[in-house]
């Protein structure tokens, strides 16, 4: 029979907690629900600091609710165990819950990865979960941190996401597809994949966005030698002037239209092909902001 401790409640710290968010009245609601019935299940800890602390393995919820009430003791199950071990518990547990943040669930994953050296297929056994469901939210923090924190606060469902981070689409292309979908009044996960394949097939097309961001800060530059050739999207970036971003994309669709009509007259259909691309892309995006 497991034997319960009692531990003066101040000399309690909380472990590596793979959740960054606690409720405030998901909290209150368990706090209360302690308050009525007690602590059913007692929290795990482990010694630390030479037996003068002792850090939460599992049961950080529970403990946060306990604080709430103010307990002097918290009801606790010692064990002796390594970062390791307590780190596969502490992985069990969290994913175990349904209401797990799906990017803290890829943030667990990725930390065992880089601190334990585990593979999918050991995040996938420890966690009690599909090997599928490690590498799909792994993808997850392909994403940039915006769109991140659009798939935690729920303004993009977890299987448009999935659909989202399968692609490799750049910063600003992400941010389209985000567009496309917040404004679409019924969406449809088939839709929304050939949406962003359409995306993805821009990006692959052309190295439009290769030399930075398209909305990063424009730096004037001074070239005074002719231009011998029309411009093309390999090999130059469109002019980045105007008062809002609105004029900006303009600007550079006409550039990339008046490229395109320029390398026609020369007979070069690629590089026409290419431009127009480019001017496309471009419509694209100014119809997302």
């Amino acid at each position: 029979m497991t034997s319960i401790t009692m531990i003066d409640r101040t000399l309690i710290t909380p472990g590596n907690n793979d959740r960054t968010v606690f409720e405030p009245n998901a909290l209150r609601e368990l706090a209360d629900s302690i308050s009525q019935n007690g602590l059913i299940q007692p929290i795990t800890v482990r010694p630390i600091a030479d037996g003068e602390l002792f850090q939460i393995v599992a049961g950080e919820r529970r403990f946060r609710a306990i604080s709430l009430l103010e307990w002097g003791e918290v009801p606790c199950i010692v064990k002796d165990m390594t970062d390791e071990e307590a780190s596969a518990i502490m992985l069990a547990e969290n994913v175990s819950r349904a209401d797990i943040d799906p990017i803290d669930e890829a943030m667990a994953y990725r930390s065992r990865i880089t601190l334990f050296g585990w593979s999918v297929a050991e995040c996938a056994r420890q966690a009690g979960v599909s090997a599928i469901r490690v590498q799909f939210r792994l993808k997850l923090l392909k994403l940039r941190p915006d769109v991140q924190s659009l798939v935690r606060n729920g303004n993009i469902p977890l299987g448009y996401a999935s659909i989202l981070s399968d692609a490799d689409l750049d910063a600003d292309r992400q941010m389209i597809a985000f567009a496309r979908l917040r404004d679409n009044p019924s969406p449809t996960p088939g839709w929304f994949r050939r949406s962003v394949g359409e995306l993805q097939a821009q990006q692959n097309q052309i190295g439009l966005f290769a030399s930075g961001p398209l909305f990063g800060e424009f730096v004037p530059t001074k070239d005074d030698s002719p231009i011998a050739m029309p411009p093309a999207p390999e090999t130059h970036q469109p002019p980045r002037s105007g008062e809002t971003i609105r004029d900006i994309v303009a600007g550079q669709i006409r550039f990339w239209q008046e490229a395109a009509e320029a390398w026609s007259n020369l007979g070069k259909p690629f590089k026409r092909q290419e431009c127009e691309a480019a001017a496309h892309a471009l419509t694209a995006v100014l119809s997302a902001i």
